[in-house]
């Protein structure tokens, strides 16, 4: 089973910054905290930047969220960890492909290949008075269109450079083996670029690619042609179930293998010691927000129940693991890596210890080959 962490300042509850004792803006502190504490416990990696349900209420103007920028983040988690896998979320909608490749191969040289590229269309709710763009308006195409071009091209960008392409040969003066860097020269309907790219290929031959579900249909059809780790939100075993077995079949239709795809269910958690003070804890936190957030699933209970619960959707085949939201971050990531991880370790259901050194490494995916390599 794979375990992820998304990481968040104060938690993944709206109120968790409302619950006393909490401490105000820390920059980055909170997320080196996270960031150890999740290698601690062995989790597979952790996430930056995905949206939260907290938002800026353009009538009222009340800001209840401040998000820093995940690619700078992850960067300087690089530095404060060793073995964990590190994903940061670029939304295609604001993405160039050269930057996007750019920014993703330089990560992963950083961090010795540990970085996963989360990918996905924010859209206009959550990018409305961030971002304006023209060119998002060209006659009638559908965004995904122009999403699944920019993820091609940043594809090929890494793949422009096979492994024996930089050589650094000081006695023959051979700085790259041209034979083995290859031009892009890409004119599509929304991008024009040439290649090949300016920073070698990434250890991972490819960073991870990770999408956001998307509804089934034409959406769904294009991503799969690269998605390798697919971020859910199913509210039940059959609903994932079916999720998960649409999106590797849409996978196999791009010619991939189907189970070179990664189904994770996420779901935010609130843990206590007992049932009864996890439940009054999330009562609480649901009362400071005046209502409760459905925005995801949530689990309320002990570590031993959270294990027992992730270990029952696994065995059902519903997915291929968990990306667990801690409630409060200071809490509950703490009783994950601390209650939680053991329990499934005595299941049998994740490792004792890191076993590899990259992300793909982690996930139990191949390395990626260039699509030019002989």
């Amino acid at each position: 089973m794979h375990l992820f962490a998304s990481l968040a300042a104060h938690g993944w509850h709206p109120a968790a910054w409302r619950l006393s004792g909490q401490p105000g803006f820390e920059g980055a502190a909170p997320f080196l905290r996270a960031a150890k504490t999740a290698e601690r416990g062995g989790l597979d990696a952790v996430l930056v930047g995905l949206p939260s349900a907290a938002r800026a209420t353009r009538e009222s103007g009340k800001v209840d969220g401040l998000h820093l920028d995940p690619l700078p983040l992850a960067g300087l988690l690089i530095g404060a960890t060793r073995q964990i896998g590190l994903c940061g979320y670029w939304p295609a909608d604001v993405a160039e492909p050269f930057h996007v490749a750019r920014v993703f191969a330089t990560l992963d040289h950083l961090s010795g290949g540990r970085t996963g590229w989360i990918a996905g269309l924010a859209g206009p709710a959550e990018l409305a008075g961030r971002f304006q763009r023209a060119d998002l308006a060209i006659g009638d195409a559908d965004p995904t269109e122009r999403f699944a071009e920019l993820v091609d091209v940043a594809r090929q960008l890494w793949d422009s450079w096979e492994d024996r392409g930089f050589a650094v040969d000081q006695s023959t003066g051979t700085f790259a083996e041209s034979d083995h860097v290859h031009p892009i020269e890409h004119a599509g309907r929304f991008f024009a670029v040439r290649g090949p790219l300016n920073v070698p290929r990434p250890i991972q031959g490819q960073p991870v690619i990770l999408h956001r579900d998307v509804p089934s249909g034409a959406a769904r059809a294009s991503a799969a042609a690269s998605a390798e780790v697919v971020l859910a939100g199913p509210a039940t075993i059959a609903e994932a179930k079916a999720s998960r077995a649409d999106w590797r079949s849409l996978a196999a239709k791009h010619g991939r293998a189907p189970e070179g795809l990664r189904y994770v269910a996420r779901l935010m958690a609130v843990l206590e010691g007992t049932e009864a003070a996890a439940l009054k804890r999330a009562a609480e936190l649901d009362r400071l927000l005046d209502g409760a957030d459905g925005s995801l699933p949530r689990f309320v209970g002990t570590p031993a129940q959270l294990a027992a619960h992730v270990a029952e959707w696994h065995a059902a085949g519903a997915c291929d693991g968990f990306d667990v939201l801690p409630a409060v971050m200071s809490v509950d990531l703490e009783l994950l890596v601390e209650g939680v991880v053991p329990a499934l370790r005595k299941r049998g259901l994740v490792r004792a210890s890191y076993e590899a050194a990259t992300l793909r490494g982690h996930l139990s995916l191949q390395r990626a080959a260039s699509r030019f390599a002989a």
